[in-house]
């Protein structure tokens, strides 16, 4: 019981701050993992999307725009209605990304497909950096 407690304690500080509501600690299990990272976090954060800037709402909008599409399985379509916004956007902001920050959240080749760790890697950045105040 104390290892799942302290498992319960370190998934409450890492998981989404939304939706609230009862969440199921496997559920959690990514975020929490990783929350034990900070550093490393913070490193691929800054690699990764080093010239996206804090403090610009397009920037932020971007970020989040790619988080959303990588949370809805790379779907523009479900992504566009989780953000309530065109699908042509979220394939503008996706765009937009990649020509700022040179990298891009998605596959190069149309229909490719990421391998796990890559995406996790976004994931993972993006959240992180979206974080940031």
């Amino acid at each position: 019981a104390p290892l799942l407690h302290q498992l319960c304690v370190a998934a409450l500080r890492a998981g989404p701050s939304e939706p609230a509501g009862l969440h199921r600690l496997v559920d959690l299990a990514a975020e929490t993992a990783l929350a034990a990272q900070p550093v490393l976090a913070e490193l691929l954060g800054d690699t990764l999307l080093g010239a996206l800037d804090p403090g610009d709402e397009f920037h932020r909008a971007l970020a989040a725009t790619a988080l959303a599409y990588l949370d809805h399985g790379r779907r523009p379509d479900q992504t566009a209605t989780a953000l309530h916004v065109h699908t042509n956007t979220v394939r503008y902001r996706l765009h937009r990304l990649a020509a700022i920050t040179g990298m891009s959240p998605t596959p190069a080749e149309p229909g490719a497909r990421w391998s796990v760790p890559q995406t996790v890697r976004w994931w993972w950045a993006l959240r992180t950096w979206l974080r940031r105040p």
